[in-house]
């Protein structure tokens, strides 16, 4: 006879674990700190070679019955004898690294190894650069590269941690060093090593020309350089810049129309195609692998892309408070605080450093405010008007105001007076508004028609003077969908008639008149867009290429889709109304 008892391991841990609850049968007891922990030797020579080595050898602690630890805490202590007698591993976010530490010292390798490993998973521009000493600390090669790309790939935030001002020099020339920096200018880099070495400049500015040998000069401004040149006028200290032609990775971006399918109740989550326009080259951005369907995306003028809401089918079709923040490096979308109320088709707008997410919430017609330096939401006042839960309601921005158009009407956020006010309703009522702004207007077209009405004009609405007007000299364009889009500088309606052909039309703002582009191939992706099913939604974004995969579907968001309408996105005019503020 030769049976296994599967659950007897379990069961003698159990018993041990008992055993140790109780003081029984305890040979040792370790004093950590201030506190005892009676335990059994064999148990703890079998987890961890260190304890092995004290126990079976000749020193005086192999017969001592209290032994002191040195350079453990007693939480991590707790927490690694638990792992021990239970083969579970249990610890707070804020002890991970004690526990790494004592974990080392005892030579519990899964416990060390898992501690790491959470660490890799849990990096933010919070904790990176202490992560990152840490780890060179404790010579963990692995870590050290991990939090130097989430630091590259979050540069400019992570850059403003006080944490990132106190990296020793070594480290903080390997990160300036990196191609992969993910920044708008190489003015970012010398900046934040600017501010490093402001800390203490009696002590630092020394070591102000090993910095600047990572500084690409070719990419620097002459006012940054001239900057640079003023810290050394009292010395005779020579500077020497790096001659690299090479980009840093986040420079080379460019304009995309990113194709959001909102499939009702989805179960797989297929990557968003991502089409660049100047090269006609297809690219893949992976999605959130929980969220399915009704979610709402942004992109914002320092080129971050957020996702908020949405339906979560592994939770029994659940509206979600979840929100996002995409990593361009790692092309992977990461949590940030979670909205306050559950919500699916919010407007999402961002507006003067805050973005914005409107309605959506089951027609409470609540509103909030997302501060990104300080990752936390907060309410402002409720849309006057009920909203219906899937509707989601068009929101653009335009100088300090956050216009949403619904059915039921136009409405204006004043993010000055932090109230809202009705304006003037827009001449034919959208059953699906879309809108952008463009050259100080809003143009807005319904682009859904509740598949019954397939025409509609381009209306537009002129802040000055509070009057919606149609565009085109009244024009009627026939379609079964439509969208408005801003590329180059130019505002374009791409429109899909019954026939399925995609016509594209250029606006001139001059003339007001729409003029059909003949060739119009690079302005549509190589994809279908045909029939009348599930509905895709287009935003435009620069994105990195290196950072995207390559498309590898044979067709685009669907073989049976058609585009209705574009999220509404920051304009040029919005971008320059800030920067005079």
């Amino acid at each position: 006879m030769n049976v296994t008892h599967d659950d007897y391991p379990k069961a003698v841990l159990h018993g041990l674990n008992k055993l140790r609850e109780h003081a029984e049968l305890t040979d040792v007891v370790l004093e950590v700190g201030g506190a005892s922990f009676p335990c059994h030797r064999a148990v703890l020579a079998s987890c961890s070679p260190y304890f092995r080595g004290m126990f079976t050898s000749g020193y005086a602690e192999a017969k001592q019955e209290r032994i002191s630890i040195q350079d453990v805490s007693e939480v991590a202590m707790a927490t690694i004898l638990d792992y021990a007698y239970t083969g579970c591993l249990q610890m707070e976010p804020d002890q991970v690294q004690a526990v790494m530490s004592a974990a080392r010292l005892l030579q519990v390798d899964f416990v060390c190894c898992k501690a790491a490993e959470y660490m890799k998973d849990h990096l933010d521009v919070f904790n990176c650069a202490d992560v990152l000493m840490y780890a060179d600390m404790l010579g963990d090669c692995d870590l050290v590269k991990a939090s130097e790309r989430y630091i590259a790939s979050r540069f400019n935030q992570a850059a403003l941690q006080p944490a990132f001002l106190q990296l020793p020099l070594p480290l903080l020339q390997s990160l300036l060093k990196r191609d992969d920096l993910i920044t708008l200018s190489e003015d970012n880099v010398v900046q934040a090593a600017l501010r490093w070495m402001n800390v203490n400049q009696e002590e630092r500015l020394q070591h102000l020309p090993t910095l600047c040998r990572s500084f690409r000069r070719s990419f620097v401004s002459s006012k940054q350089l001239a900057e640079i040149k003023s810290k050394c006028l009292a010395t005779d200290i020579k500077l020497v810049y790096s001659e690299s032609s090479d980009q840093r990775l986040g420079y080379e971006r460019t304009e995309m129309q990113i194709f959001l399918q909102d499939e009702s109740l989805r179960t797989s989550h297929p990557p968003a195609p991502c089409y660049d326009p100047s090269t006609g080259k297809l690219y893949e951005l992976h999605m959130p692998g929980n969220l399915n369907s009704h979610y709402s995306v942004i992109f914002t003028p320092d080129e971050e892309l957020y996702l908020a809401g949405g339906i979560d089918l592994t939770d029994d079709v659940v509206m979600q408070k979840k929100f996002y923040q995409y990593n361009h490096l790692l092309n992977t979308w990461e949590p940030r605080c979670e909205m306050i109320s559950p919500r699916v088709c919010c407007g999402l707008v961002y507006l003067k450093g805050y973005i914005y997410a409107i309605g959506g919430d089951k027609n409470k017609e609540t509103a909030e405010r997302y501060d990104p330096s300080c990752d936390e939401w907060t309410s402002i006042p409720s849309i006057p008007h009920p909203i219906p839960t899937y509707t989601r309601p068009c929101a653009v921005t335009l100088h300090d105001n956050i216009y949403v158009i619904v059915k039921e009407g136009c409405y204006c956020f004043s993010t000055t007076d932090n109230t809202w006010n009705e304006t003037a309703d827009i001449l034919e009522p959208p059953s699906r508004a879309q809108a952008v702004t463009y050259q100080g207007c809003i143009y807005c077209i319904d682009c859904d028609k509740e598949w019954r009405d397939f025409s509609g004009t381009v209306e537009k609405y002129d802040p000055a003077n509070g009057v919606w007007k149609q565009t085109g000299n009244g024009r009627v364009f026939d379609f079964t969908g439509a969208t408005l889009m801003k590329l180059g500088g130019s505002l374009y309606l791409f429109t899909v008639p019954k026939s399925n052909t995609i016509y594209v039309h250029q606006y001139d703002p001059d003339t007001d008149c729409w003029m059909l582009v003949e060739d119009n191939s690079r302005l549509v992706p190589p994809f279908k867009w045909l029939g009348t099913g599930y509905r895709v939604d287009c935003l435009m974004a620069r994105m990195i290429p290196k950072c995207l995969g390559d498309w590898k579907l044979d067709d685009g968001p669907s073989a049976h889709s058609v585009p209705l309408r574009m999220f509404p996105y920051l304009s040029e005019d919005d971008l320059s109304d800030q920067e005079s503020d």
